[in-house]
């Protein structure tokens, strides 16, 4: 669902603080072939080439727009190009690194061609989906995919323990989820008359710790992207209900997670009833193809209600971003925004709102999900990200979540208070 920043990410700070330094902002002539940087490999990547031929086929003799696939180490070459003033056109960075590109200076301000644009205003996407998309209050990208939690179920596993399913349409609370998930652990029994534990849900660090931070109706970071809020009243409550969850017994015990492969394997092979998961996720699609005893019914639920009375489901997206020597080129932000709207017919979820039922269109199986996919949409959000986000989230998941995971009695009120002085300490630094 997710990618994962490479833990190098000083060194390409500092690769691009160089490049700019040294005059990085490149030549100011618009160019009427552009290159588009992709993480796309393999299948996806002769799905981005069609759409780009699609574009360019439309274009005529306008433009064109060239593929530069980085497949891996996406992030390290990308520093490499920009340093070697390389910088390509048009780039796709995750939601977490729109504020510290925007801080360097890396990659163009959008913000008056995308509230001028006739064709993609900032006013068609889910709020919660564009703010990932912004820093000091100004657009950097155009997110061009949606994927928000949503809690994925086993019908038949309910069924056989007799537990109501949650509800379709939210409303159910993270106790009620607990409960549920208390009725649904208990001992089976294989072909072979070996005896194995069920578990409820899985928590493995995975959905991630904004999840049950906002539960509590707490967050890391406030809106204005100074206020550190980690230790407030609300984040501990939050934390508080990730330690009842991960001491319940309900969720396969962290170091037994990776005897199955990874955490969605569990749901796979009906090891565990419930898995809380991104929209994306195909788990409609392999179940089709499991011999057919070994084939179960997915039911489909909004993720619970926090303490602060809303449903926050995590979203992950990422941006098409421009380089900063095209900025306010009004050509090439067009030829932006045409690549982004064919984005939006390949993946689900459409960033942009009254598009749900082209879900169908691309994964004919999430059609059940719908209903609860339009809840998950409303409801999506991202963190409130800052340029010093890497270093504040390495100390959230090293520090704290990895701790919790493997030490029921760790003290993760005290842990979260450190944590947060040197959140300040950071931001406090910021040039």
């Amino acid at each position: 669902m997710k990618k994962r920043l490479p833990g190098i990410i000083f060194c390409m700070v500092l690769i691009f603080i160089l490049a700019l330094l040294t005059g990085c902002t490149g030549a100011g002539k618009e160019k009427s072939t552009f290159t588009f940087a992709t993480w796309a490999a393999g299948e996806e990547l002769k799905e981005f080439d069609a759409i780009i031929e699609k574009v360019n086929r439309e274009a005529g003799d306008r433009y064109q727009v060239e593929v530069l696939s980085i497949p891996s180490d996406y992030y390290v070459k990308l520093a490499t190009y920009i340093a070697a003033n390389k910088t390509p056109d048009f780039f796709w960075l995750t939601q977490e690194l729109i504020s510290k590109y925007a801080q360097l200076g890396a990659i163009a301000d959008l913000t008056e061609m995308f509230e001028d644009s006739k064709g993609l205003t900032p006013d068609q996407y889910y709020p919660g989906v564009l703010r990932s998309a912004t820093y000091n209050g100004r657009f950097y990208g155009l997110p061009w995919i949606a994927n928000p939690l949503v809690v994925y179920y086993n019908k038949d596993l309910f069924a056989a323990a007799g537990v109501a399913y949650p509800p379709a349409t939210g409303g159910w609370t993270w106790d009620e989820l607990i409960e549920t998930a208390k009725a649904l652990t208990r001992t089976e029994q294989d072909d072979y008359g070996n005896n194995y534990q069920q578990y409820g849900c899985i928590v493995d660090g995975w959905p991630n710790i904004e999840t049950f931070i906002w539960a509590g109706g707490g967050d890391i970071i406030a809106e204005n992207g100074v206020d550190i809020l980690l230790d407030s009243e609300e984040t501990i409550q939050g934390l508080t209900i990730l330690h009842k969850i991960l001491n319940a017994g309900i969720t396969p015990p962290y170091r037994e997670v990776g005897s199955l492969g990874s955490n969605n394997v569990w749901f796979e092979k009906q090891r565990v009833a419930m898995f809380m998961g991104g929209i994306q996720d195909n788990f409609e699609v392999k179940i089709s193809k499991l011999p057919e005893k070994e084939q179960f019914r997915i039911g489909y639920a909004p993720m619970p209600v926090g303490l602060d009375g809303k449903a926050h489901s995590f979203n992950w997206t990422a941006s098409t971003v421009m380089s900063r020597k095209l900025a306010k080129k009004q050509t090439a932000y067009e030829v932006m925004e045409k690549i982004t709207l064919e984005f939006f017919k390949w993946k689900i979820a459409s960033p942009i709102s009254g598009e749900v039922e082209r879900i169908v269109e691309i994964a004919p199986a999430k059609e059940p999900a719908l209903e609860t996919i339009q809840i998950c949409l409303n409801n999506a959000r991202s963190a409130n990200y800052v340029p010093e986000w890497n270093e504040i989230n390495h100390n959230l998941w090293l520090k704290l979540y990895n701790a919790m995971l493997n030490e029921g009695d760790f003290d993760y009120k005290s842990q979260v208070k450190a944590i947060a002085e040197e959140a300040r300490k950071l931001i406090a630094n910021r040039k």
